[in-house]
């Protein structure tokens, strides 16, 4: 084969592979519509279709290049994803004291503007060069009405959010925001999870929030392990738990914690009967959060070039 051909044949792979992962991100967005959105399938076969075709991509363009197809501070922060998504109890060797004491020093407020009004929820920052989980609904003005939003951490740091650097599904009320915090080798927060989440009615839970720039610790039991929210317009959010928590609007994207310090869930919604101020409180299973987060790190795994 000529060099020119050589050239042609090398090109057309890098753009097929190129092709190929982001039309599996694609297909498994549309995939979605037919799916059941409970087991996150659509959202799996997306990360695995793009972790697939990209590492392959990457691993032509190194040899082509001679270069990383990613940056150094990039490869931690995925690294770091993966880390919090992944790693086992033992793995991380916390009390359930120590567990907790992280939720708690790794809360922050989510703060979203728009035109019209400000939207305040809360989120755990589960890296330490700023990626949060908060509920979908947090951030649903920034993304439909083009508003600005920022996160506040305990110690009154206020750092913002892209609008580029927002992930969510409506289907499960889960979001991950990457906020702007300087960080030169990222690492995950070390706190249990309870990667099953495999509830029974009865557990004990703890919520943590931290809402104009004040925490707040509750307790309560879960009430019913299963259960599904119609929101208003009809979108129905799957794979939800029930506690007997009582709270009121506002404290969306809490965590939802058991009684041995493990993460187990956000808060998604505050369940009130007519004519009450308050209701009780609902989370999504972290289970859910954590595939979607795997699906993230896929996705910045199979970029091509930074």
């Amino acid at each position: 084969m000529s060099r020119l051909g050589d050239i042609i044949s090398t090109t057309g792979i890098i753009v097929g592979t190129g092709l190929a992962t982001y039309g599996g991100i694609e297909l498994g967005e549309k995939l979605g519509n037919y799916l059941p959105q409970r087991y996150m399938l659509p959202q799996i076969a997306q990360g695995f279709t793009a972790f697939f075709t990209g590492t392959v991509g990457n691993q032509i363009l190194r040899s082509i290049t001679r270069k990383r197809s990613i940056s150094e501070s990039e490869a931690y922060s995925i690294a770091a994803l993966n880390a919090f998504a992944n790693a086992t109890n033992e793995s991380r060797n916390l009390t359930p004291k120590t567990s907790l004491e992280q939720i708690s020093n790794n809360l922050v407020e989510v703060i979203v503007n728009t035109d019209n009004r400000k939207i305040s929820g809360s989120g755990l920052m589960i890296t330490t060069d700023g990626y949060v989980i908060t509920a979908h609904h947090v951030i649903k003005e920034m993304i439909e009405n083009h508003g600005t939003a920022k996160v506040r951490t305990r110690r009154g740091v206020v750092y913002p959010v892209p609008g580029e650097s927002i992930w969510y599904n409506k289907n499960t009320d889960i979001a991950v925001i990457k906020a702007r915090r300087p960080c030169a080798h990222s690492e995950p927060i070390k706190v249990k999870v309870d990667r099953d989440s495999k509830l029974k009615t009865g557990e004990e839970v703890r919520v943590f929030g931290f809402l104009n720039g004040q925490e707040y610790n509750t307790l309560g039991v879960v009430t019913n392990p299963s259960y599904e929210w119609t929101q208003e317009g009809g979108n129905v959010v799957y794979d939800l738990f029930q506690t007997d928590v009582r709270t009121k609007e506002g404290q969306s994207g809490g965590i939802v914690a058991n009684g041995n310090g493990e993460l187990i869930g956000i808060v998604v919604y505050s369940l009130k009967h007519s004519g009450e101020e308050i209701g009780v409180l609902g989370g999504a299973k972290i289970s859910n959060a954590l595939a979607y987060i795997n699906q993230i790190a896929a996705k910045k795994s199979a970029k091509m070039f930074v």
